[in-house]
């Protein structure tokens, strides 16, 4: 196929969803949506080119029956159409009956009959359904069988006919592969009249789980947290009121100013709406704050001493649009330091995705550039406020731990640096409180891999910390972090 084809399908699509029947596809829901649903046969015959294919970054493809008919869709997927993420849906056979049938099932790892096992993802890259059940080991097998011995009842929960295929091909290809299943049988002699009576029951659980592409509800509310801002926030401001999408509020936290803020604050009137604290609590409270406040399903940040470009808003609506799988995203920004543009160096690049792991070096979302769902944002308590810095540090990777996060990739945001009053020249020791945040991480975190690149990570940080504190003959400071670092 054509690269540039290739590349513009990449463009296009970062999710493809892979169902084995076309029977277990709302097919018209899906249509009635701009929800592309093509077979392999209809994507080898150019479907994607056609007039009446949906522009949308996510699709269903059927990919048949079986292993083979699995495999080939899968090959086909990884080599033409390199989409970020793989989400593999439909129904399984459940081999134990402390399992409750019509509910959805999340493998742990998956197997096919000669026994070579594949771990499986964790995460899912849309909103997960309120209720999942977790289970061990899904056995993939060629042919469905209603006698299954007692020996493989015991070694597996579940049965398909398609998830390890796919798994092997995705397997270290750089496109994520994940699977979501929905148990309809007990893969025994009641299994045709356990699944047909099910089946409706998943078409349904189904348009639940993709409910996020019936949303028309977009409007936005603005936090703007601020500090003794005076010669800022203006700019500030005026970014947000002359945006080509309107917000729906603009919601700006005066953390206790001490300057002239509180007057430039005055002078917008009823175009803002302003919350005073009583007395200053950090951009962490103040951010929470303005939350509480908002109304709006979508959350914009913005600090006081960055701004705007004009279409940042629309941009990202429109991405979301396109996207509408994401509860996160966020833009590219441009950077100025003291009045002159610099690039950013290459590790600041943004990722987009599964971006969990890059980020724990570095804080790699900037709080002027994300949008974000308020219900993902009190799905994870806010922004910690014992934390006076790096606080979006902290949120935005316990948010990555389990969410994808998108990138519009317009420079929509101008940060400024630079300026005496950054936090950053306050709190020079920066990495003590990302060792604070790991910690945190490392401690409720259950999969041993993940706990390992976090501890690899924490250590780095505790040994620079702890030659820093020697450096300067901090006694107290060299023992504590080499006790964290002796725990790890």
């Amino acid at each position: 196929m054509n690269r540039s084809v290739v590349n513009s399908m990449r463009e296009e699509i970062q999710l493809v969803i892979t169902m084995a029947l076309k029977k277990e596809i709302p097919a018209q829901w899906l249509k009635s949506h701009d929800i592309s649903v093509c077979s392999l046969a209809a994507l080898k015959s150019g479907a994607l080119n056609s007039p009446g294919h949906s522009n949308r970054g996510m699709m269903i493809v059927t990919t048949g029956l079986g292993p083979d008919a699995s495999k080939e869709a899968a090959l086909w997927i990884r080599e033409n159409l390199l989409p970020l993420y793989i989400l593999n849906i439909g129904t399984c056979g459940l081999t134990d009956k402390k399992y409750e049938l019509a509910h959805w099932i999340r493998p742990g790892s998956v197997t096919d009959e000669r026994g070579r096992v594949i771990k499986l993802d964790d995460r899912i890259p849309v909103p997960s359904p309120d209720s999942v059940t977790a289970i061990t080991s899904l056995c993939t097998v060629k042919k469905a069988n209603l006698s299954l011995s007692p020996e493989f009842r015991n070694r597996h929960d579940a049965i398909d006919m398609e998830c390890f295929a796919q798994a092997q091909v995705f397997d270290n290809s750089g496109i994520t592969f994940h699977c979501l299943k929905f148990s309809t049988d007990y893969s025994d002699q009641n299994t045709p009249a356990d699944f047909n009576r099910n089946l409706e029951i998943f078409h349904e659980k189904f348009k639940e789980l993709f409910g996020f592409i019936t949303e028309k509800d977009f409007s936005i509310n603005v936090i703007i947290p601020v500090y003794n801002r005076e010669k800022t926030i203006q700019r500030a401001l005026d970014s947000v009121l002359s945006q080509s999408l309107k917000p729906d509020e603009i919601i700006v936290v005066d953390d206790c100013s001490t300057d002239s803020t509180g007057e430039v604050l005055d002078s917008y009137g009823e175009k803002i709406t302003v919350i005073s604290l009583s007395r200053n609590a950090g951009p962490s409270t103040a951010r929470n704050k303005g939350v509480e406040k908002a109304s709006s399903p979508w959350i914009a940040f913005l600090d006081s001493d960055d701004r705007w470009e004009k279409k940042k808003l629309e941009r990202q609506r429109d991405y979301l649009m396109q996207n509408p799988f994401y509860q996160i995203i966020q833009s590219e920004e441009q950077w100025i330091r003291r009045g002159k543009r610099v690039n950013p160096c290459k590790h600041h690049n943004k990722p987009e995705g599964w971006v969990f792991l890059p980020s724990l070096e570095r804080c790699l979302i900037s709080p002027s550039s994300v949008l974000l769902r308020k219900s993902l944002f009190e799905r994870f308590n806010g922004f910690d406020e014992g934390l006076p810095v790096c606080e979006d540090y902290d949120l935005w990777l316990r948010i990555a731990r389990h969410c994808p996060v998108g990138l519009e990739p317009g420079l929509s945001v101008v940060k400024y640096g630079g300026h005496r009053d950054q936090l950053s020249l306050k709190y020079p020791a920066m990495d003590s409180f990302r060792v604070r945040a790991l910690a945190a991480l490392l401690k409720n975190e259950v999969d041993h891999c993940i706990k390992d690149r976090i501890s690899g990570v924490l250590s780095q940080k505790l040994d620079i910390l702890i030659k820093g504190c020697e450096k300067r003959h901090k006694t107290d400071c060299v023992e504590h972090y080499r006790e964290i670092l002796e725990s790890l």
